[in-house]
């Protein structure tokens, strides 16, 4: 595979100026002889007495490539052309002469970090048809892009690079109808279910879904659990048939959310819940970076998610006593 494309290149900006509607897709077309079918087998394609089977839309391999793995995973940038800041990091600590711990934080000098959320945009496989013996098949990242929204150059060439990454080859299309249906399909109806026990609670998301395979299904058990003991208002899960991100509302401006296939952060969104609900899963974590914070699952994760709820609730009792 080539390396990644730096900028987006002059010629597919030549194009987007003009099509004439604002939706585009990165996708690319390619002329394969069914000869050289088996070297896409590590993307589902394969070619056998049945004919040609092709993948349903899946996220790209993760070992693909920087964008695969930033796709599954999030990428974080660290900003050493900028100045410094302080920052406060908290951690619990033992209560001198009692069996409590008290939440103590301190301020250090840091870079600031930016970190682009995963996305996990899927890559679809389409025949077109047959041109002679070969076959035309496309390949398009699943997320149509509006050229008019502010973010609209990085997001394209976030997904250039994934066709770069995983096809060798990168384009640009208008957005065709059926892309537009798929475009209103990708925004999530998110549900507020109740307060109860685990198992309901995790049935309760489960129901609708695409299957979720038993370590996922673990996964989830605990960190609703986790959740649990916090007490939450509610607990919150997307009804588009794909569990990929769930989560619990403790507040109207506090909601944390967690990863059903990649569970390796928490991310909690200070946005309000009326707008929080209106968005697409892509749109909420490719907002403004400080419209949330991200929690990794490591050693302590639990301590820093007790004493963000625990100092979000003592902030909004210090609001209600000044009213």
């Amino acid at each position: 595979m080539k390396k990644n494309i730096l900028r987006i290149p002059a010629k597919i900006l030549e194009q987007i100026k003009a099509f004439d509607q604002d939706d585009v897709v990165a996708a690319t077309v390619k002329l394969i002889n069914p000869a050289d079918i088996a070297r896409y087998s590590y993307l589902g394609i394969t070619l056998g007495l049945d004919g040609l089977s092709l993948p349903l839309p899946t996220t790209p391999d993760p070992n693909a490539g920087r964008y695969s793995h930033a796709n599954i995973y999030g990428m974080e940038k660290k900003r050493k052309d900028l100045p410094m800041y302080k920052k406060d990091f908290g951690h619990w600590a033992p209560s001198w002469g009692s069996s409590s711990t008290h939440y103590v934080s301190r301020e250090r000098d840091v870079y600031r970090r930016d970190f682009y959320p995963p996305k996990q945009v899927e890559l679809s496989v389409t025949l077109i048809g047959n041109r002679g013996d070969s076959l035309l098949i496309k390949f398009a990242i699943e997320q149509v892009i509006n050229r008019r929204t502010p973010r609209f150059e990085q997001e394209l060439l976030y997904n250039l690079n994934l066709l770069q990454e995983n096809v060798g080859s990168a384009d640009v299309f208008e957005s065709a109808a059926s892309l537009a249906d798929y475009a209103a399909s990708v925004r999530v109806d998110w549900q507020l279910l109740p307060p109860g026990t685990v198992d309901e609670v995790l049935t309760a998301m489960l129901r609708g879904k695409r299957p979720v395979n038993p370590d996922q299904q673990a996964v989830m058990r605990e960190r609703i659990t986790v959740m649990s003991k916090l007490k939450p208002e509610a607990y919150v899960t997307g009804t588009d048939g794909f569990l990929r991100y769930f989560g619990a509302k403790f507040g109207n401006d506090f909601v944390a959310f967690e990863n059903a296939q990649y569970g390796n952060a928490l991310y909690i969104l200070y946005e309000s819940w009326e707008i929080l609900s209106k968005k697409s899963r892509i749109e909420i974590l490719a907002g403004d970076p400080d419209s949330f914070d991200r929690i990794e699952h490591r050693k302590g994760w639990i301590d820093q998610l007790n004493g963000r709820v625990s100092g979000y609730r003592k902030k909004k009792s210090r609001e209600a006593r000044l009213l």
